[in-house]
């Protein structure tokens, strides 16, 4: 357990609500009011289920949707908890710019809210996408990683795996459109050096968010090349 994980737990929760501003008072969540809590979407079938964005309405096929439809995807499914939008995308924004380790205890337990969440990581082994060294002394500690430490707390079946590490000090992918995402992170993954993979091992790679899919589907290329069979992706946000 990271220092950074264990100071998360001793810091205040916030006094006002992360998606209107106002008092946070009897409510399931730390950040998140009881009026805005209901704003949170966790995804649930049918969905998409390459990306697992939800499917509203009726649909003809599940296997892409129009935000993975042009990803040559390096894995086998997607899911994600929610849709990254209203609270969460400020409780995800809490965390990963503005030192809000607190959203920890809120992640956890929106995760303990989604459906098949258990049986989805059953087994796995969970890796982080990680950061570049550079950016991990800036930040303090890789918000990813923190996330892996929740879930395996919560559902103790899976286990965490830092397998990998980032080569290459990559600019923000927040400018870029789909296809500059995916040259901005070509050869940006390693495997770390002493770890072995498993090829028997289903490997789960965790992020905050899925936009386009790019920086996730860099880490299962890099744990295909290194003999992985078996690559799934969860993230918490979506969209």
């Amino acid at each position: 357990m990271t220092q950074a994980y264990e100071a998360a737990l001793e810091v205040a929760f916030p006094s006002q609500c992360v998606g209107c501003g106002g008092a946070v008072e009897e409510s399931e969540y730390a950040g998140i009011c009881r009026g805005c809590s209901p704003s949170l979407q966790l995804i649930a079938d049918p969905k998409c289920l390459t990306c697992g964005f939800p499917f509203f309405g009726e649909t003809e096929s599940r296997e892409h949707c129009m935000h993975c439809e042009h990803l040559l995807a390096e894995f086998r499914q997607g899911s994600s908890m929610a849709l990254f939008r209203g609270p969460l995308r400020e409780l995800l924004y809490a965390l990963k710019y503005r030192n809000g380790l607190w959203a920890l205890r809120d992640i956890r337990r929106l995760a303990d809210r989604v459906v098949g969440l258990p049986g989805y990581v059953k087994d796995a082994v969970l890796v982080p996408v990680p950061l570049h060294p550079r950016k991990l002394r800036e930040r303090g500690y890789n918000q990813s990683e923190l996330i892996v430490a929740e879930l395996v707390s919560l559902f103790p079946s899976c286990a965490s795996g830092d397998v990998l590490e980032r080569s290459l000090d990559t600019v923000s992918q927040t400018q870029f459109d789909r296809r500059q995402r995916i040259r901005n992170l070509k050869n940006a993954f390693s495997l770390r050096q002493n770890r072995a993979i498993d090829p028997a091992q289903r490997y789960i790679i965790v992020d905050d968010v899925f936009t386009t899919g790019s920086t996730v589907n860099a880490c299962a290329a890099t744990l295909r090349r290194a003999g992985a069979r078996a690559i799934d992706v969860l993230t918490v946000g979506h969209g």
